[in-house]
């Protein structure tokens, strides 16, 4: 007996489409052929982004490895927009890696996806994301500041 469409009764025809193209997910590699042959436009990419988040507990390491064999082009995106969508706890390593990068394609979907996740760990994330960036900003020349001039002195 086959899988029920959850997409047979959506308005859309193109939902529908996808439901009779795909009764199940089609995994991360499917996807990933969809957006690199041009397929993820309009109802389609809604659809893609939906079913990559909705699966992305279960085939995180697919994802990871997606996001890095195809950097640069919108398979990352998809991989970044995934998992903001999923705000899965076990992304926080990948998603700090990211923040460190400075990619600025990356960034905000990253933080975002932290501050949805926050756990105490990705809140850890942000705040060392955040404050190697403005102990940077506020002079450059200095480089990192150390923790022995900012620690009040013992005596």
């Amino acid at each position: 007996m086959s899988k029920y469409n959850r997409y047979r009764h959506h308005p859309d025809p193109e939902y529908q489409r996808w439901g009779r193209a795909y009764r199940s997910f089609p995994g991360v590699v499917e996807c990933v052929r969809l957006i690199l042959n041009g397929k993820a436009t309009g109802a389609w990419a809604d659809v893609i982004a939906f079913e990559l988040a909705e699966n992305a507990s279960d085939c995180l390491a697919e994802l990871i490895d997606a996001f890095h064999e195809h950097t640069t082009n919108d398979v990352a995106v998809y991989v970044m927009i995934a998992l903001e969508m999923a705000a899965i706890p076990e992304s926080v390593d990948f998603l700090s890696d990211v923040l460190q990068q400075g990619d600025p394609r990356f960034i905000s979907y990253a933080r975002h996806t932290l501050q949805a996740i926050n756990t105490r760990e990705a809140r850890s994330a942000l705040f060392h994301a955040t404050h190697a960036e403005q102990s940077y900003a506020a002079d450059p020349a200095a480089g990192p500041v150390s923790n022995e001039a900012s620690s009040p002195s013992t005596q």
